[in-house]
């Protein structure tokens, strides 16, 4: 749920350029995992103010004992240059700021930025494999005829029974035009199915669809990344021409990304007299932004569908909408995050990201910790209880678990009654659980294994990105009916 800023091309008018952002960290290779404690008395948590000591001999008193004379006896490697830098962003008590290797850098950029090379699915692994949860529209394995449920048991050959998610992604995506054979497990049949990898940007999807008599352009953002707003302006373009005047965006479980595109897409609402978000940096009073074009789409009818994942730049975007163009939000309260962050790239490599501001929508409302009030409040399946943790010890009749209390919900939303849901095991949660077993093609013994809970968490996956189970999109329906 983070925002990265690149330096934001709509700055407010007659204003000097921001000044670069002050270089941070000149001493943390020196700081040790002791640091968390020196920096944690100085922080407040609900105003993190971090005071700073010219004093740093200390410091290397603390880190030059513990580099000649700490013996390790927790037989795991430990980088006190890495430890340090740990210790010292989580001492600033930020959920925000992290340090990441350069391995984990790229892989986050991909993810914010929605667009990587592959076959367009996602998945939740599963005993038998990978099994496939999401099928992106006009992508390679869409066009593949791949499809929701469908269970990947190789790739290239690869068995992917006992693989980790990181492993599956490593055999599964590949360059630009290159081939993966992939075994899909479908209703006990197996089959070969050869894809052609393509470049993929999974950030938005788009769609004219028909309501009664009422034809409406939606639109489906993931995240804010690199082509987001392009991906947007396509989709808007192609509802004008169909004399579209109702759009829904569909913005719940969409943690934010680059501030930069959310701005991008204001822009093609807004006319550049109207301003699009405020800013305020450290030491600085806050000011306002301007959308940079006069070209604007406009709506007789504009939605919104949120939640409480709905972070960031999301909430940037409904918050201006909702505000200044009078969209209907529909759904939970979202997330509140009203913090802006950017990246500094260290000289090994790894990543330092810090929050460096506060974001207000155009009105000057800091939402930060309070979210956006939807216009209609509609609950969903709740998921709140469902744990995805590992079930180390098969779990019998008898026994009592928080893990027990997880299944018994997923059985109950997946519509396999249970007479309770307090982790208690009882002979009525057995009945149940077997008749998932069976229905799933897993060992049918009435005992709760990590097979079991791969199922059930993958099915659940599924559950919730139908629309037929979506109380939210079905109000949103009689709505716009």
């Amino acid at each position: 749920m983070d925002d990265f800023i690149r330096p934001p091309k709509k700055e407010v008018k007659q204003e000097t350029k921001q000044r670069p952002i002050k270089e941070v960290l000149i001493v943390i290779l020196i700081i040790v995992c002791l640091a968390i404690g020196y920096f944690a008395g100085y922080v407040s948590k609900k105003n993190v103010i971090v005071k700073n000591t010219n004093d740093s001999s200390i410091i290397n008193e603390v880190y030059d004992t513990l580099d000649k004379y700490w013996v390790n006896t927790n037989d795991q490697d430990v980088n006190l240059n890495t430890s340090a830098i740990e210790g010292m962003v989580a001492g600033l008590n930020d959920p925000h700021s992290s340090y990441l290797t350069s391995k984990e850098a790229v892989e986050f950029n991909q993810t914010v930025a929605g667009n990587y090379q592959g076959i367009g699915v996602g998945f939740s692994m599963v005993e038998q494999g990978a099994m496939i949860t999401k099928v992106y529209s006009d992508s390679p394995a869409s066009k593949a005829g791949l499809k929701v449920g469908d269970i990947i048991t190789k790739a290239d050959g690869n068995e992917l029974a006992q693989a980790s998610t990181d492993q599956v992604r490593d055999y599964v995506r590949g360059e630009d035009g290159t081939e993966v054979t992939l075994t899909i497990l479908n209703n006990q049949k197996t089959s070969d199915v050869t894809v052609t990898r393509g470049a993929l940007d999974t950030s938005a999807f788009y769609e004219i669809r028909k309501q009664g008599n009422v034809s409406f352009g939606y639109i489906e953002l993931s995240t804010f990344g690199t082509d987001t707003a392009k991906q947007v302006e396509i989709a808007l373009e192609m509802f004008k021409k169909k004399n579209i005047q109702t759009l829904v965006i569909d913005l719940r479980d969409n943690g934010g990304g680059y501030l930069t595109a959310a701005t991008d897409i204001l822009d093609l609402f807004f006319t550049s007299d109207e301003v699009i978000y405020q800013m305020k940096e450290k030491n600085s009073a806050a000011k306002k932004y301007y959308a940079e074009s006069d070209k604007k789409y406009e709506f007789e009818n504009g939605y919104i569908l949120v939640n409480e994942n709905t972070a960031s730049a999301s909430e940037l975007t409904a918050g201006a909408l909702q505000s200044e163009k009078g969209y209907q939000l529909i759904g939970k309260t979202t997330y509140g995050k009203g913090s802006a962050q950017t990246q500094k790239t260290l000289s090994d490599g790894s990543v330092l990201k810090y929050t460096y501001a506060k974001w207000m929508i155009p009105n000057g409302t800091c939402i930060n910790g309070k979210g956006l009030t939807p216009d209609e409040e509609v609950d969903n399946v709740s998921l709140s209880g469902i744990t995805t943790k590992d079930v180390k010890e098969t779990l019998k009749v008898d026994c009592v678990n928080t893990r027990i209390k997880s299944m018994q919900k997923m059985l109950n939303i997946l519509g396999y009654s249970v007479d309770r849901e307090d982790g208690y095991f009882s002979v009525n949660t057995q009945a149940a659980l077997q008749q998932f077993e069976t229905d799933n093609h897993l060992n049918v013994d009435g005992e709760y294994s990590q097979s079991d809970k791969q199922m059930l968490v993958a099915r659940m996956m599924i559950y919730i990105n139908n629309h037929e189970n979506d109380k939210q999109y079905d109000q949103l329906m009689k709505i716009i009916k």
